[in-house]
């Protein structure tokens, strides 16, 4: 049976905008068995756990929070737990690799990310793997281009004898265009967690909390800024 033809997958769940509103969005067309939300020692751990349980007992998903300790020790000063300061208020650059992108890269994470949904995929005969990779990001992240999901589904045909796939259901969409789709999907923004930070509250100013906050006031949504505390 190829892809197409089961519909079953595996979503990659972090608790953001982007990993939830590709979940509602394939949720339309396929059946979603497992959602996995990863603890890697990164500051927001606590926080996307939190946003994760909330949204897969919203969707009645089934999730397991993976383990990665051994992760913990390659992140940046910027995502670790035991850093002082998180990431500077920026945005992604368009172009190479920018200096911006370095201080918040964790080591092929979403490639380890995706190969351990393959795994959890072959062994459930689920075949599509849902990551929320989005067109603002691919500004600045390599591996949330489309052209990274392709190469990725080419080792994958070689790696797992049922060929699991990668689906970037929003691959394409800015996190504007995300918004709209979310509110068309009826989903409950304000579980969701977009912060580097971990506690109650978004804290406003880092680099993933800029993007969501501008992407909020051009869509229009000024009810689901209270969430996101501005520093002064």
């Amino acid at each position: 049976m190829t892809p197409s033809q089961n519909g079953r997958a595996i979503a990659l769940l972090s608790g953001g905008l982007d990993s939830t509103v590709s979940l509602a969005d394939a949720l339309t067309r396929h059946a979603v068995v497992k959602a996995l939300t990863f603890d890697y020692g990164q500051r927001a751990a606590q926080s996307e756990i939190r946003a994760s349980r909330a949204l897969a007992a919203y969707y009645g998903l089934d999730l397991e929070i993976v383990e990665l300790p051994w992760l913990a020790a390659m992140l940046p000063q910027a995502l670790s737990r035991h850093a002082d300061t998180a990431p500077e208020r920026t945005r992604p650059q368009d172009g190479a690799v920018s200096e911006t992108t370095r201080r918040v890269w964790v080591p092929n994470r979403n490639g380890v990310f995706i190969n351990i949904a393959a795994a959890y995929a072959e062994a459930m005969d689920a075949p599509i793997i849902l990551f929320g990779a989005n067109a603002d990001e691919a500004a600045g992240f390599p591996d949330n281009t489309q052209a990274y999901r392709d190469a990725v589904n080419r080792s994958l045909t070689f790696s797992t004898l049922s060929h699991v796939q990668v689906e970037t259901p929003l691959g394409g969409c800015s996190k504007k265009a995300i918004i709209k789709r979310g509110k068309a999907l009826n989903v409950p923004l304000d579980l969701i967690w977009s912060c580097y930070e971990g506690g109650l509250e978004h804290c406003g100013v880092c680099p993933s909390c800029v993007l969501l906050r501008d992407a909020l006031a051009e869509s229009g949504e000024p009810v689901y800024l209270s969430f996101l505390s501005e520093e002064s």
